[in-house]
């Protein structure tokens, strides 16, 4: 049992111990209040017969060894004007059905396409679907042999494919959750622990309504982002913006209103604004 618990440390029920056996049960129960005595394991949530092992190993951070300078990173709608980012961060698109999440991630994966190596995990499109809305960017010159990046089919558990490292941007269009939103949370953490340096943009759904400006999972699919970037139809907001460009200008609740042509080409003509403002020119 003990090698069990330290090879895998994710979340169990004591059922999945004893095969049904009442005469086993007993005996698991009593060893797992050992170890969680010894503090090995502990109580998981508030579900009876839930246990997970204790991480208990540390990562010393080397921030004397930090680089200062953050990552050249291209956002939409001037995102990256208002907003740095440094290794290891996270970036959330919460957006409603058909607001545009694709299309600003795919924006994304063009113009970072010679900055980084990015892998791009879809969960919908099929390779034809794919195809044609990347050759609709061949209006704006871009080939479809001039994309540059690494696609793939997945749907669920990215945390275990995620491409660690500095340099790597992993794009996940989309995290789904069907039921228990409050995993989505847990779901980010995970993908956020095997960064080690490397990037990521998760685009996860949002209920409508201007006054919904959090993503399913509410405050948890915003714990670990260093960007939450809330998309309804035509508006764009930032609603969680750590790391200000201008250490003067906070950008949090800021919102710009765009135009989304063709299914991929996104055009703002005003400025930023925020609620009850007049829009202002750019």
């Amino acid at each position: 049992l003990y090698m069990w618990l330290m090879d895998d440390d994710r979340a169990f029920h004591v059922s999945e111990l004893d095969k049904g056996e009442i005469s086993s049960r007993i005996v698991y129960l009593d060893m797992l209040e050992y170890y969680i005595k010894e503090g090995i394991i502990e109580k998981y949530g508030d579900k009876r017969g839930w246990y997970q092992t204790r991480k208990t190993e540390l990562q010393e951070m080397d921030f004397l060894g930090a680089t200062e300078k953050p990552i050249d990173l291209w956002m939409p709608f001037d995102i990256d004007l208002k907003v740095n980012f440094f290794p290891g961060n996270i970036i959330v698109i919460a957006g409603t059905w058909n607001a545009g999440k694709t299309a600003v991630v795919l924006n994304v994966i063009v113009n970072n396409r010679f900055k980084h190596n990015i892998h791009y995990f879809n969960s919908e499109m099929s390779p034809s679907e794919l195809k044609i809305r990347l050759q609709k960017f061949e209006k704006e010159g871009i080939a479809i042999d001039q994309w540059n990046f690494k696609a793939y089919h997945r749907a669920e558990r990215f945390a275990d494919v995620i491409f660690p490292g500095e340099g790597n941007l992993n794009i996940i269009d989309f995290l789904e959750i069907h039921d228990d939103f409050y995993v989505m949370g847990r779901r980010l953490k995970e993908i956020h622990d095997r960064l080690d340096g490397a990037l990521a943009v998760v685009c996860i759904q949002k209920n409508r309504g201007k006054e919904r400006d959090m993503g399913l999972g509410g405050d948890r699919s915003m714990e670990v982002a260093r960007l939450v970037v809330t998309l309804d139809p035509g508006r764009v907001k930032l609603t969680k913006a750590k790391n200000f460009k201008d250490p003067k200008e906070n950008p949090n609740g800021k919102m710009r209103n765009f135009t989304l042509y063709d299914g991929y080409k996104l055009q703002c003509k005003e400025g930023w604004y925020r609620e009850k403002e007049e829009v202002k020119d750019a």
